[in-house]
């Protein structure tokens, strides 16, 4: 075996068959080898290659993990994983294999630039990374000795971090594509016994307490914690522990401690996340329990919960919504209306107007009694004689006593009548009640609406993933393509179907409907660059 000098002398060579493919710059380093910017000369596309490294081609257990890599990234078939499309050795004994070729940015790259992200876009990333990860947690099935024998295998990533995060530029929308699972472990694989498992494999910054104590039966929940960190970083530019994101000195033993034995800094304290809801700050924290256990179980159920957290925002806009319908009330029908309600039934604004009121009766109602009394005494004439005048004394002293009990009556009547409350504030009571009712329907019925939307999509996915299980792809592309409105949900099991059904027409002989089905497959679908080269094949038939 031939050794070349350095990384940067492949430039300019062409390996695999017949010279296919042409490396014309090298793009990275990843944890077992370099990638290289290539031409597939075969069909004129621009691909990436990986090539195991220099050093470590002479390890046979190197080799076998980067031959394991192949064999795991080629069965990963998911939209959130690179599409690993060929594989080979060259002639001086170094392996390598294909990657689709992925234009964008990772996000490293982004979160250096814009330093934190937004609570939408950060969830809009790791669902779908969650995604990608589910393919691997749930397991894939790799095939031996000339397909005659399968191995069903859970795939742990072990080396996520935001370098290893793609986020490829599209038309649409933004595609989230999870790169270089070198390290991967394979559960309960026999290998993994080897003198390596007492090596530490992965990135110190973002691997899990179990990871760093060398545990050999890791599983998903060690993805999950390095799920937690980068939502960190993403959402607050720090790190749980207090280094600095853009530090390098910070020893390798610091973050084994901090990882190990401190506890985490919740992210809601750091500057500029006091705004972020109790719920998210939640979701990250459990995220980055030091016991697996405590952890969430699966990636569906992190998934889950941020797409909860971020959902719950929609019940703060309902509250605002009420509060400032009771806000726009003027103060004084709010005031009166709420005491009214809920209140004595004389407040004590209300109870010193009445006061005043009854103190004002007195008053006026004896003065009228009064000048009565005079008036009718004066129009009894005097006499001189005694019958007389004992008659006019008699007729007065009645007087006072029919006008004042009649005085006295009223006033007290008064009295036992207090004031009635205006209108408005009668209704205002009523007006409220019906507000809250109003927000309350509408609440449950867009709630309803939602969980049905939910329950349509899963059943809608469930049938397509049983379609394409059964090889029924015309039908399975039928149905998917009924429902345009969640077309993001299903368009991955859409192509492969496509795909599919294409190689099926193709094998019957339908070389010219083979190839429109082959074209429907879009450009942003890791099954597009597939697709365009049996359309090219099939063209030339």
């Amino acid at each position: 075996m031939n050794s070349l000098p350095t990384p940067d002398s492949w430039i300019g060579h062409s390996i695999g068959d017949n010279q296919r493919y042409r490396l014309d710059k090298r793009l990275g380093v990843g944890g077992m080898g370099d990638v290289f910017l290539a031409m597939d000369t075969r069909l004129g596309q621009l691909v990436a290659l990986k090539l195991l490294k220099d050093t470590l081609v002479a390890s046979k257990e190197m080799r076998k993990r980067f031959e394991r890599e192949v064999e795991v990234c080629a069965a990963l078939q998911s939209d959130h994983i690179v599409k690993v499309t060929d594989c080979g050795v060259t002639k001086e004994g170094f392996p390598f294999y294909v990657m689709e070729y992925l234009r964008g940015q990772t996000l490293r790259q982004l979160l250096l630039r814009e330093k934190r992200l937004s609570v939408e876009r950060t969830v809009g990333i790791l669902s779908q990374v969650c995604k990608g990860l589910q393919l691997a947690h749930k397991g894939v099935t790799l095939w031996r000795n000339g397909a005659n024998q399968s191995e069903h295998i859970q795939v742990v990533h072990r080396d996520l971090k935001p370098d290893n995060i793609f986020l490829v530029s599209t038309d649409s929308e933004e595609l989230v594509k999870i790169v270089d699972f070198g390290i991967a472990k394979i559960r309960n694989e026999s290998s993994e016994q080897t003198n390596l498992t007492s090596t530490f494999l992965g990135t110190f910054r973002y691997a899990a307490p179990e990871q760093l104590k060398g545990e050999i039966n890791l599983d998903g929940r060690a993805d999950i914690y390095s799920l937690g960190i980068i939502l960190y970083e993403m959402l607050s530019s720090a790190d749980p522990f207090g280094f600095s994101i853009k530090a390098r000195s910070i020893s390798e033993a610091s973050w084994v401690f901090a990882h190990t034995a401190e506890p985490p800094t919740p992210l809601r304290s750091q500057p500029g996340c006091e705004q972020l809801s109790p719920e998210l700050e939640a979701v990250v924290m459990r995220c980055l329990q030091k016991e697996p256990d405590k952890r969430f179980a699966i990636v569906e159920e992190l998934n889950q919960a941020l797409q909860a957290a971020a959902n719950s925002l929609l019940s703060g806009v309902g509250e605002s919504t009420l509060e400032e319908t009771i806000a726009q009330l003027p103060v004084s029908q709010a005031e009166g209306s709420y005491e009214e309600t809920i209140s004595r039934p004389l407040q004590p604004t209300t109870q010193a107007k009445h006061e005043g009121t009854i103190a004002q009766i007195p008053s006026s109602l004896n003065s009228a009694a009064q000048a009565k009394r005079e008036e009718t005494i004066a129009q009894i004439p005097s006499s001189s004689n005694s019958t007389a005048q004992a008659k006019r004394e008699e007729t007065i002293a009645q007087i006072p006593s029919s006008l004042n009990s009649a005085a006295q009556a009223k006033h007290e009547e008064t009295i036992a009548q207090p004031r009635k409350k205006p209108l408005l504030t009668r209704i205002l009571p009523f007006s409220i009640l019906l507000t809250f009712g109003i927000i309350a329907i509408w609440l449950v019925g867009m709630g309803g609406i939602y969980a049905y939307r939910q329950f349509q999509i899963s059943k809608v996915l469930g049938e397509i993933r049983t379609l394409k299980a059964k090889g029924n792809y015309e039908e399975c592309i039928a149905k998917s393509e009924q429902d345009p409105s969640f077309y993001q949900e299903v368009q991955a099991i859409l192509n492969e179907c496509r795909l599919e059904y294409a190689k099926k027409l193709a094998a019957e002989g339908k070389i010219e409907e083979a190839i429109n089905t082959a074209k429907k497959i879009p450009k942003n679908s890791s099954r597009h660059m597939e697709a365009q080269k049996y359309v090219k094949e099939w063209s030339e038939l």
